[in-house]
C-alpha cells in the first residue's frame, strides 16, 4: 500500500503479529505417498509447530546449532542437499541471516526464508539492506548476524530519516558489543571500501583545521593587541585633554591674578588712604614635607601675630586667622599689649584705649576637620566596596569611643564615582590624576553626610556627633572599614610575650553581642569560627610585630571574620589591640582552674576530664568484740 501511494511515506506504521498466522499450503508430487501427521489435532499456542528440514547436512561437515562461522557459508555450502522444494513457515524471531564482508548471500536458505516471509514490504527492506551492506563494507566488518524482527521494526524510523547510523546497526545485530568494539577501533573506517580516499579527506580536513586555527589564534592575538593599543591611545588622549584643561584653567587663574594685581597697583594710593580691613592668614609658605618635619609648626606660624600692629593706622582694622585655638589668657595678653599704644604716646598709663573693635582673632571651627575629610575621602575612593565606616577614638575601649556612618549610601555622586572607577580600570584608578575629580566631589559632600547620619555608639557619653568629633580631633583616632557582609563574627585572642621573647596563645573566644554590634557582652571559648591553624599563624605574626616594638606581657587581639561576597572566601581582619590582661583571659584561667581542664588553642579544643566518684570502702568485719563484764 505504501508502494502504491495509498499510505503516506511519513506515516508511523506499527507491525503487530496477527492472531492467526497464514502459511502456504505444501504441494506434493503425485509420486509421493500421502502421509497423515501423528500430531494431536489441537496444538497449543505456546509451543511452535515443528519446522520440517529444508536441507540435509552431511555428517562430516555437520556443526552444532547456534554457531555461525564464515566457513559455514563457503565450505559447507557445497555439502548441502535440498530435500524438498517446499519451504515451511518460520516464526518471526527465527528469520535471522548472516552478512559476510558486507555482502548478502541472496541464495542462502535463511535469507530466502526471510525474503519470502516479508515479501509484501520487500521494497523498503531492500533499501535498508543496501544501507547496511554499504555500512559494513565501509567499516570492514567481516561477519554480522542480522535479527529479522529487529530489522523490520526499524523500517518506519528508517523511512522517515532515510539514513542509517551505527546505533541502528547495533540494534539489529545479534552481537552488538562485538560490533561496537570493532567500530570503536582507531582507523577502522579506513580499512573498508574507499578507506584511502576517506583517510586522505580526513588528513586534509585536519590540516586545514590546524591551519585555520593557527590563523584564528594569530588574528585573536592581533585583535587583543589592537584593543590594548586603542585603550592606551584613548587614555593618552584623555590624559592629554585633561592636562590641556588644567593648563588652561591655570592660565586663567594667572591671568585673573595679573588683572587683579594691576588693578591693585593702579588703585593702591587710594586704597591705602581709605578705611579698609586687612584679613591675615598666617602661613610660612613651606611645602608639605618641610611642614611635617617642623616641631611646633603652629607656634612658629603664629609668630605672625605682629600683623595685629597694623591697627596703628586709624583707617585699618585687622582680622587675624589663627591656625589653632587660643585660650582666654593669651587673648587678654594681646588685648592689653595693643591698648598700650596710646599710653606710650602720652606717657600716662591711664591713657590706655580699648581697641577690641579694631582687631579680631578668629579660629575656624573646622580647622582640624579639613585634614580628616581629605583622609577619609581618599579611603572611600580607594575602597568603593565599603558601605559603612567606623570612627574609633584612641585610648577608648568597649565600644565607648566608636561611631559609625553608612557613607556610601548617602553620597549623591556615588553612581558617578562608580562609573568613573569602572571606566579607568583598577590600575589607572589608583593614580592621583584619575581620582582628583572624584576626591573633590566626595570631599564637598562628606562633612554634611557625617553631620546628619553619623551615630556614636555610646550616646550617653557622646549625645551628638559634634561632641564626638571634638573628642576625636583633639584626642586622635582611626578610621576603620566595616566588613562588606551581612553576617560577621567577632573574635578575641589573648596572648603573652614573656621576658625571654617567647610568644604563646593563651585563649581564644567568639564574641556575642547583646547591646549592639559594637559592644561585646561576652565570649564563648574556644572559638569555632576560624581554622585554628590559620588563626594561630595570624596572631603569631601580630605577636612578632609587638615583640619588635619591645612589648612584653599580656595583650589581646580583636578580630572579625566574614565571607567576602565577591570571592565567597572567608576573610579575617584584625580590628583592635589591647595591651592589658583581658576579662576573657581571667575567666578562661578560672574555668581551667575549677574544671582541671586543658585548652589547646592550636586545635580550638577544651578538654575537661570526666569526674569518677570514689567507691566506698566496705567495713571489715570484726573478728572479736570485747564487752566489759560487770558481773
Amino acid at each position: 500500500m505504501i508502494e502504491r501511494g495509498l499510505i503516506p511515506p511519513t506515516a508511523r506504521i506499527a507491525f503487530q503479529n496477527p492472531p492467526i498466522i497464514p502459511r502456504a499450503a505444501p504441494l506434493h508430487n503425485f509420486d509421493e505417498a500421502h502421509k497423515i501427521p501423528a500430531a494431536a489435532p489441537f496444538a497449543t499456542t505456546q509451543k511452535p509447530q515443528p519446522i520440517p528440514e529444508e536441507v540435509k547436512i552431511s555428517p562430516k561437515n555437520q556443526r552444532s546449532k547456534g554457531k555461525c562461522k564464515r566457513s559455514r557459508g563457503h565450505h559447507d555450502r557445497k555439502s548441502m542437499e535440498v530435500t524438498s522444494p517446499s519451504r515451511a513457515l518460520k516464526s518471526p524471531w527465527d528469520y535471522d541471516f548472516v552478512i559476510y564482508n558486507g555482502i548478502i548471500d541472496k541464495t542462502a536458505p535463511d535469507f530466502l526464508a526471510f525474503k519470502e516471509h516479508f515479501s509484501l514490504s520487500w521494497g523498503s527492506i531492500f533499501s535498508l539492506l543496501e544501507h547496511i551492506e554499504k555500512f559494513l563494507r565501509d567499516y570492514a566488518i567481516p561477519e554480522v548476524k542480522i535479527k529479522g524482527d529487529s530489522l523490520v521494526a526499524l523500517l518506519p524510523e528508517f523511512e522517515l530519516k532515510n539514513k542509517l547510523t551505527k546505533y541502528d546497526l547495533l540494534s539489529v545485530s545479534e552481537n552488538p558489543l562485538h560490533i561496537q568494539m570493532m567500530l570503536n577501533l582507531p582507523g577502522q573506517r579506513y580499512k573498508g571500501q574507499g578507506g584511502k580516499l576517506k583517510a586522505a579527506c580526513k588528513i586534509q580536513a585536519t590540516w586545514k583545521g590546524y591551519r585555520e586555527r593557527k590563523f584564528f589564534l594569530k588574528f585573536r592575538q592581533q585583535k587583543w593587541a589592537s584593543g590594548v593599543i586603542a585603550i592606551a591611545w584613548l587614555l593618552h588622549c584623555h590624559k592629554t585633554r585633561l592636562k590641556k584643561i588644567l593648563k588652561e584653567s591655570r592660565e586663567r587663574h594667572l591671568q585673573n591674578f595679573r588683572i587683579r594685581a594691576k588693578h591693585l597697583a593702579a588703585n593702591w594710593n587710594r586704597i591705602r588712604t581709605s578705611r579698609r580691613t586687612i584679613i591675615h592668614i598666617p602661613s610660612l609658605g613651606y611645602s608639605q614635607p618641610v611642614r611635617q618635619n617642623i616641631a611646633d609648626f603652629n607656634t612658629e606660624q603664629n609668630m605672625q601675630l605682629g600683623r595685629l600692629c597694623d591697627i596703628l593706622d586709624a583707617n585699618v582694622s585687622v582680622i587675624y586667622i589663627c591656625s589653632h585655638q587660643m585660650n582666654d589668657e593669651l587673648l587678654l595678653y594681646y588685648n592689653k599689649i595693643l591698648s598700650l599704644q596710646a599710653a606710650v604716646k602720652s606717657g600716662n598709663l591711664e591713657d590706655r584705649s580699648d581697641l577690641q573693635d579694631r582687631f579680631k582673632i578668629i579660629t575656624p571651627e573646622a580647622i582640624n576637620i579639613f585634614t580628616m575629610i581629605e583622609q577619609l575621602s581618599q579611603l572611600i575612593i580607594d575602597h568603593l566596596e565599603i558601605q559603612r565606616w567606623l570612627f574609633k577614638i584612641d585610648y577608648e575601649f568597649g565600644g565607648n569611643g566608636t561611631a559609625f556612618c553608612d557613607i556610601l549610601s548617602h553620597l549623591k555622586c556615588r553612581k558617578w564615582v562608580l562609573r568613573e572607577s569602572s571606566k579607568y580600570g583598577r590600575e589607572d584608578w589608583n593614580k592621583k590624576w584619575a581620582q582628583e575629580p572624584a576626591l573633590v566631589k566626595i570631599s564637598e559632600e562628606l562633612a554634611g553626610i557625617l553631620a546628619q547620619h553619623a551615630q556614636p555608639v555610646n550616646e550617653k557619653r557622646f549625645p551628638t556627633w559634634r561632641k564626638f568629633l571634638h573628642t576625636f580631633l583633639s584626642q586622635g583616632g582611626v578610621f576603620e572599614a566595616y566588613p562588606p557582609a551581612e553576617s560577621i563574627t567577632n573574635l578575641t585572642v589573648d596572648m603573652l610575650i614573656e621576658p625571654n621573647g617567647e610568644i604563646s596563645v593563651l585563649s581564644t573566644g567568639d564574641q556575642f553581642h547583646a547591646d549592639g554590634p559594637f559592644i561585646s557582652s561576652g565570649t564563648t571559648i574556644p572559638q569555632t569560627s576560624v581554622d585554628p591553624q590559620v588563626l594561630s599563624s595570624l596572631c603569631l605574626q601580630i605577636g612578632n610585630s609587638c615583640k619588635m616594638r619591645n612589648v612584653v606581657g599580656y595583650f589581646s587581639i580583636d578580630l572579625v571574620t566574614f565571607i567576602d561576597p565577591s570571592t565567597m572566601e572567608q576573610q579575617v581582619w584584625a580590628t583592635g589591640l589591647d595591651l592589658a590582661y583581658s576579662d576573657q583571659l581571667a575567666l578562661t584561667q578560672l574555668t581551667l582552674y575549677l574544671t582541671n581542664g586543658h585548652l589547646d588553642c592550636s586545635f580550638s579544643t577544651l578538654k575537661v576530664p570526666r569526674f569518677a566518684p570514689k567507691k566506698k570502702k566496705k567495713m571489715s568485719r570484726l573478728t572479736a568484740l570485747s564487752v566489759p563484764n560487770n558481773r
